[in-house]
């Protein structure tokens, strides 16, 4: 890294399920700045979950400019803008005219849940050799066959061929780069039921399950990439974005990239991670995930704890009942640490629900693994910004 490098600050946008932040990370990847605001969530029907995409794009140019505002640091010396996003929340919209044609359908959305149920004895084998996944309503997939289905509008544009798809990060790259690009990063595609992390590339036979014609898939790229400026009225300047990864994936990358790492994310909801290596395999009850690479894919394990924060945010003021939650929850995570393949020799936390004091003694005592808390809770947003920096020399173009 040259002088002038070292001097550069990394700038982070995090769009989460119930907020969107923005972060500036100084060269030792300390946060000088930062901004949030809340994101509206909808639930018109049991199992449903949306969101609006406009707020997306409108609270996401609110607090980057809030946070840079607040950081006084000057354009020039910001390097780039890194993106961290909730993954499998699925919005589709016209090509031509950035219009979305139905709110974002997010990742807790359970609308499908019977149509998926009713693949699974055909599929699911197959889904899972080549994703890792299971056939769930929490990928995007079947919220995508959903929308065609159910909007008229959107048979129609794929009919024209004027119809995307993205994840939250590829809806926020087709509106802000210069060019409109439309693209996503192999972490969120990984996340679709539509791409095979093997050979990191969609899946024509993936995608012939869910009814979904390919031409309405972004086009993929490495999480660390110099993905295109951004359009000058987004910030008032210029800026290359260079990094774009899922929430759970820039956590892990934040705790650690040697094999047998374990991260464990105590938020909207509980994940837990363990890097297992370049080798594809699928352990039960996991999931396997891919994780940030370049050409050759790494993957982990990931189990996934629903729904913690609220029973969390419910007892806030009962320390009592507060104690009894989190170690119910430490219990259920347990259930998966004691599963990992690969023996955990030491776990990394982060997360809002971190922010209690005795989480990891509780979590310690239970597993009987020493666990040791991330400096930050905004994990997802460090490691975007450890991307960055790890790849500031020499990122691909």
């Amino acid at each position: 890294m040259t002088k002038d490098n070292q001097t550069k600050y990394f700038l982070v946008l995090d769009i989460g399920t119930t907020g969107v932040k923005a972060l500036v990370f100084n060269n030792k990847l300390e946060i000088i700045a930062e901004a949030q605001r809340p994101l509206t969530r909808f639930t018109p029907q049991p199992d449903w979950v949306e969101q609006n995409p406009s707020q997306y794009l409108s609270a996401s140019q609110s607090v980057l400019r809030q946070a840079i505002q607040k950081s006084k640091i000057a354009p020039e010396n910001i390097a780039g803008l890194g993106i961290t996003n909730q993954r499998e929340t699925t919005i589709l919209w016209d090509k031509e005219t950035a219009t979305p044609i139905y709110k974002a359908i997010v990742w807790e959305d359970k609308r499908t849940a019977g149509f998926c149920e009713s693949l699974k004895a055909k599929y699911d084998q197959i889904i899972s050799n080549k994703t890792g996944l299971c056939l769930d309503p929490y990928f995007s997939a079947s919220k995508i066959w959903w929308l065609l289905e159910n909007i008229p509008e959107a048979k129609v544009l794929a009919d024209k061929n004027k119809l995307a798809f993205g994840t939250v990060d590829s809806w926020i790259l087709s509106n802000w780069l210069e060019g409109n690009k439309h693209l996503t990063d192999s972490t969120n595609a990984s996340r679709t039921l539509l791409y095979d992390v093997r050979c990191l590339q969609w899946d024509e036979e993936l995608a012939g399950i869910f009814n979904i014609p390919t031409g309405i898939l972004p086009t993929v790229k490495p999480s660390s990439f110099q993905y295109g400026q951004l359009k000058s009225d987004i910030l008032g300047f210029e800026l290359p974005v260079l990094a774009v990864c899922g929430d759970q994936q820039a956590s892990t990358y934040a705790a650690g990239t040697s094999n047998g790492t374990i991260k464990i994310t105590y938020g909207t909801g509980t994940f837990l991670a363990q890097q297992i290596g370049d080798k594809f395999a699928v352990h039960q009850p996991f999931f396997t995930m891919l994780l940030a690479s370049q050409d050759k894919p790494i993957y982990a394990v990931e189990g996934k704890v629903e729904s913690s924060a609220r029973e969390v945010d419910a007892v806030l003021d009962k320390p009592a009942e507060l104690h009894q939650v989190i170690t119910h929850l430490a219990k259920k995570v347990d259930k998966y640490i004691q599963r990992l393949p690969l023996k955990p020799v030491k776990i990394v936390v982060d997360g809002g629900i971190t922010k209690y004091k005795h989480l990891t003694d509780i979590q310690a005592e239970i597993s009987g693994v020493p666990v040791e808390r991330q400096r930050t809770c905004q994990s997802t947003a460090l490691g975007v910004a450890k991307m960055m920096k790890n790849n500031l020399k020499g990122c691909p173009s």
